[in-house]
């Protein structure tokens, strides 16, 4: 469930000895599978190899893939790949072949009212804005092929900022001259006036950007580099698989392999380039799809909604109508609908061309470019999202996850963990807290960024090859201390992946959201309405599009949207304008099935595109009628408002508690009777008060996704169809709770309350009731059925809080030889010694700067017996640690509560404790600094090192020894 992205390989060139090796040790710590991407330095090059010879496609890397395919194979591991180098983007192809990227530019011409223009259109101006650094340029060689001319009157040109400016054109003016040109030229006349009117050629060409490099003067299509391909229509997706099916899978052997072994063909978010994007029949597919001509409109297109991350336009000035300055208005709207269902015909071939290989399509759908995610993801077999796109926001999560669980998606992947700080510096309990903000959203597979090729490559020093230039973290293999340690992590990270993927998940609340583009954005401010109680209410909710909504699976039975999905319990219209005809159509639908809707702010009574007013204005008319519909202003809105109008929330936590930062997601097991709730508290420590809406036949078991213990929950009180639970989170812990029959009434005698010096409560393994007991004082609990039980005061003195101070500490320090020649880490041994107290290794002479792994040992005493029960604290843990208590490994350590029952392992009288720590590389790297590289090169931003603090590391404590009673009840 967990994979490790193997995506970080140089080229072919590389030891497939130490490929086979990489994967091994991604299988050593319980890795599910591996994600194959030759990396190609991330497609920009320069090559250090010939890739005539070790590029994508050559023989040299069809034997590089055959042997990581039979490697993964013999493992069990699932094995994804790459549909291309670098991000999987585009392929080695013949220049300007059909299916390649192509894109509109334009020239044009100014002339007077009453002016006649006679002679050559304009000539094409290539000299539009670019976005250097981590995309290559579009080249600009080749031809431009005319697709029309226009013409429109200007009405007024304003500055923006800097030197761009804005350009308003009369929209009753544009006219289509493109039937009356003539091999390139153009005679035209002016209307007569005062006025300036412009003249657009606009042309279609290639791109002709690389998704990878080329060597020097190649002289075949594999050694020229890979070019992007047309991802508005499934020609582009063809040329891929032709690639595929002629060049790679045409060897039987690692077909077989791929429907053995073969996880998801898989392609990285879009990182490409165009004035405008375009495909070949775009104008014949828009006519049809809107019902009228777009030609005139085309100029309209070159906005900075169209661009990259809508970051800024093509060109310095933009031409727009008077009233849509900021989106382009509604031509361009239908535009990127247009847009949009040629990136559908994309995914759709892949997903086929998959499904035949025995293999699934997964990539990042549709961000970063002007079409609609929200409907993308619904059509890709495996949707994945990434953490650093979506900026680590729970919020923005579920406006993928949304449509996703919607269209019955049961697997949803992430690329987890990449941030931009510098590499070798991201800790374990910072990457784990990632994983766990993918869950609380319903995330439920973690690719974990990025399993750096752990071999040796040219020019390149401890600790190995680093791709990125150290920009990124984080390069996890076998390199980094941790490795040896990260089978805890991964096996954490594969439990809450099977509860996620268990049943259906259910979500209280659907919100519309209608961004054309998508855009990363807050809809609803969760923040501010903190303030109000809304989070503490316990409502889920996830949002859906205007497509989402009238997709097959959108259907309102009994109030109910999508009950055998999510089940949305109402839809939240918040603060939206737009909407579209067949969308308003669609809520009159719910509202007759008696959905709950609630319109906050504004009413979303204006078209998407340039029709349909007359019918979105008829039918929220209508709507607005129906008694299950409410229009609420923002400023009342509040989760108070739903829990008076009945509508449910599954999970409801108490008002009093502090639930500002307490994420719950919910999945539904029909088959096996079994609710499962996943809570994340993502604030501060608190105790929270938490009522579940389940049936009055389940009981709660804690399943531990640390240790995989499933116990069953003796502390909690039922009322009607309902079980309340006092939940205790430090502060990014998670907890999973499954709700499970129990049909021999062998849990039916619980606890209801205790007095506060009752430590926990449990059931034994015989199935009795047992309290751990704070002190000799009697104490008290109250069975389900009202009974108060005293439980009586204890007669043997118990063992005080020890604290364990005095440790020896030896450290295994990693870092470069000191010719600096070998990408093997130089490991040494430093006998710290005894320290009389706990302190960051930072504060300790000798190893202020180190990076490795320690291990500390003390011993202790105690007296302990069968009715005492002994816990430790182990206090903050920075990065991974494991104990072990006379020689015997102590469970699994959650690294957010680090406290663990040791009963079983202590012995009475003299005990050794042995704890082992690990550290990042980072101090290592920051400290060698000047004589590090990876393919010839140092780190690209070394400020992110040395403008950055040392960090800490090490066992800091206290660790602390807490003994209680044991006392059946």
């Amino acid at each position: 469930m967990t994979f490790a992205e193997i995506s970080r390989l140089p080229d072919a060139s590389v030891s497939e000895v130490s490929v086979q090796d990489d994967i091994h040790q991604i299988a050593s710590i319980g890795g599910g599978g591996l994600e194959f991407l030759p990396f190609y330095n991330y497609g920009l090059g320069p090559a250090l190899t010939d890739w005539s010879i070790y590029g994508f496609g050559t023989d040299a890397f069809k034997k590089l893939f055959h042997a990581a395919l039979k490697t993964s194979a013999s493992l069990n591991l699932t094995f994804d790949f790459a549909l291309g180098p670098n991000q999987g983007s585009g392929v080695p192809s013949v220049v300007e072949t059909p299916g390649l990227a192509k894109q509109l530019v334009y020239g044009n011409a100014t002339i007077q009212s009453g002016a006649t223009f006679r002679g050559e259109l304009p000539e094409p101006n290539l000299g539009f804005n670019q976005f250097p650094g981590f995309m290559n340029p579009l080249e600009l060689w080749g031809s431009n092929e005319l697709v029309a001319v226009v013409a429109g009157r200007i009405v007024i040109e304003n500055l923006l900022s800097g030197n761009h400016y804005v350009s308003v054109l009369e929209e009753n003016s544009l006219i289509n001259l493109t039937n009356i040109t003539n091999e390139g030229t153009l005679t035209w006349t002016a209307p007569e006036g005062n006025e300036t009117w412009i003249i657009f050629s606009i042309y279609e060409r290639y791109t002709n950007q690389r998704s990878c490099v080329s060597i020097a003067n190649a002289t075949t299509a594999l050694g020229n580099g890979s070019w992007m391909v047309d991802h508005w229509s499934a020609r582009g997706a063809k040329l891929t698989t032709d690639f595929w099916d002629q060049q790679i899978l045409s060897d039987a052997s690692i077909a077989a392999l791929m429907r053995d072994a073969g996880g998801y063909a898989w392609e990285d978010s879009m990182e490409m380039q165009a004035a405008v994007p375009w495909t070949s029949d775009l104008i014949v597919r828009f006519n049809e799809r809107h019902g009228y001509d777009i030609t005139p409109y085309l100029p309209l297109l070159f906005h900075a909604t169209n661009s990259w991350n809508m970051l800024m336009p093509p060109y310095n000035i933009t031409y727009t109508l008077g009233e849509y300055m900021t989106d382009g208005g509604p031509y361009v709207e239908d535009y990127k609908a247009v847009l949009t269902q040629g990136y559908l015909d994309y995914v759709e071939h892949y997903n086929e061309w998959a499904s035949s290989k025995g293999v699934q399509s997964s990539n990042q759908p549709a961000y970063n470019l002007p079409i609609d995610m929200a409907e993308a993801v619904s059509h890709v077999q495996v949707p994945e999202l990434e953490s650093l796109g979506f900026k680590e926001d729970i919020d923005l999560y579920r406006q993928f996850t949304g449509p996703a669980h919607l269209a019955g998606r049961n697997i949803i992947s992430t690329e987890v963990g990449a941030v931009s700080v510098g590499a070798y510096k991201l800790t374990i309990p910072k990457l784990k807290t990632l994983f766990d903000q993918s869950y609380a959203a319903g995330v439920n597979t973690m690719v974990v960024h990025g399993y750096a090729y752990g071999g040796q490559y040219y020019n390149t020093t401890w600790p190995g090859y680093t791709p990125f230039q150290y920009q990124y973290t984080e390069m996890w293999n076998h390199r980094q201390p941790a490795w040896r340690h990260m089978d805890e992590l991964f096996t954490y990270s594969a439990r809450n992946s099977v509860i996620m993927r268990s049943g259906v998940p259910k979500v209280d609340l659907a919100f519309y959201y209608f961004e054309n583009p998508w855009k990363f954005a807050k809809i609803y401010p969760s923040s501010e309405m903190n303030k109000y109680g809304e989070q503490e209410k316990g409502y889920t909710f996830e949002y859906l599009s205007a497509t989402n909504l009238i997709s097959e699976e959108a259907v309102v039975i009994d109030g109910v949207l999508a009950p055998e999905g999510p089940a949305f319990q109402a839809l939240i219209i918040y603060n939206q304008t737009q909407i579209t005809p067949s969308v308003s159509a669609e809520l009159l639908q719910f509202a007759k099935n008696r959905l709950p809707i609630y319109i906050v702010g504004a009413i979303p009574n204006t078209t998407v595109g340039a029709t349909g007013q007359q019918e979105v204005s008829k039918n929220i008319n209508k709507l607005l009628g129906y008694s299950t519909v409410r229009v609420v202003d923002i400023e009342s809105f509040s989760a108070s408002i739903l829990a008076a109008d009945g509508v449910p929330a599954r999970t409801q936590v108490d008002a009093a508690s502090d639930a500002s930062g307490l994420y719950t997601f919910w999945t539904s097991d029909v088959d096996s009777h079994t609710e499962y709730v996943y809570l994340y508290n993502q604030g501060i420590s608190a105790v929270f008060n938490v009522t579940f809406s389940v049936g009055v036949d389940l009981v709660p078991y804690i399943l531990d996704a640390w240790t995989g213990s499933q116990r069953p929950w003796a502390l909690f009180g039922r009322k009607c169809t309902a079980v309340n639970m006092t939940i205790d989170l430090r502060a990014n812990q998670t907890m999973i709770i499954a709700f499970v029959g129990d049909h021999q009434k062998r849990f039916s005698r619980h606890i209801a309350d205790h007095s506060p010096d009752v430590k926990s409560v449990h059931y034994t393994k015989d199935g009795g009731l047992e309290a751990f007991v704070a002190g000799n004082s009697s104490a008290w609990v109250t069975l389900n059925n009202g009974t108060d039980v005293i439980l009586p005061e204890g007669s043997l003195p118990l063992p005080s809080i020890t604290t364990l101070d005095s440790w020896n500490l030896t450290v295994e320090s990693h870092g470069p030889y000191l010719n600096g020649s070998s990408f093997e880490a130089n490991i040494t041994t430093i006998d710290v010694g005894m320290l009389d107290h706990l302190v960051p290794w930072t504060r300790i002479p000798q190893i202020e700067h180190v990076s490795g792994i320690g291990t500390y040992r003390t011993q202790f005493y105690t007296k302990t017996d069968e009715a005492t029960a002994l816990l430790v604290n182990f206090g903050p843990v920075l990065h991974t640690m494991k104990a072990w208590l006379n020689g015997k490994q102590v469970l699994a350590i959650d690294s957010t509560h680090p406290v663990v029952d040791v009963s079983d392992l202590v012995v009475s009288g003299s005990n050794i404790m042995e704890i082992e720590i690990t550290t990042s590389l980072f101090n290592a790297v920051k400290a060698n600094i000047d004589r590090i590289m990876s393919i010839g090169h140092g780190p690209n931003l070394p400020s992110l090192y040395t403008d950055a603090e040392w960090e800490e590391f090490g066992l800091v404590g206290p660790v602390e020894l807490k003994a209680f009673r044991r006392v059946s009840i």
